[in-house]
């Protein structure tokens, strides 16, 4: 059985309409969001052990946050969470090491929406920021994950779990 993470960036801020989306940092409410549902996170027994996410700056600063939470995750930044498909999420997660235990994915919406109801089981219409979907596989390794073995166990989301 393996375990994974989809993790929708923390609000961001708006405030300069002239910056780059890449470039847009994370509000107020996202920086409250982000440690909250970090420790959220722990609270559920969820030891994440390895953070990917995209290099956009709202995105990278809500895997930060959960890095302080998470201290001995590791955190890498990944450009597929940006610009990939769906498909290129799915390789991303079928090509991770074995020895990774419990992975979280920092992304964007729609992508993120879009792939977690690829999966079998509840979907939503909706992944809003810092929301997190919890995936479970009935693979034995990463690489054999695909869609018709993992299953929606569950949606986090900010406004319903405070």
């Amino acid at each position: 059985m393996k375990q994974l993470l989809l993790i929708r960036h923390a609000k961001s801020a708006w405030d300069n309409p002239g910056l780059r989306d890449i470039d847009r940092p994370l509000g107020e409410r996202g920086k409250r969001d982000a440690p909250f549902m970090a420790n959220y996170c722990k609270d559920l027994g969820l030891d994440i052990d390895h953070i990917v996410s995209s290099p956009a700056k709202r995105a990278f600063k809500t895997a930060k946050k959960f890095r302080k939470v998470f201290s001995e995750s590791t955190l890498d930044k990944e450009t597929e969470l940006y610009f990939g498909s769906m498909e290129d999420w799915l390789y991303m997660i079928q090509s991770l090491p074995e020895n990774v235990v419990l992975p979280a994915f920092f992304s964007h919406n729609p992508t993120i929406t879009y792939f977690a109801n690829t999966f079998q089981g509840p979907s939503t219409d909706n992944v809003p920021t810092c929301g997190i979907v919890r995936l479970e596989s009935s693979a034995d390794t990463w690489s054999d994950i695909d869609y018709n073995n993992t299953k929606v166990l569950a949606f986090y989301f900010p406004k319903e779990v405070r």
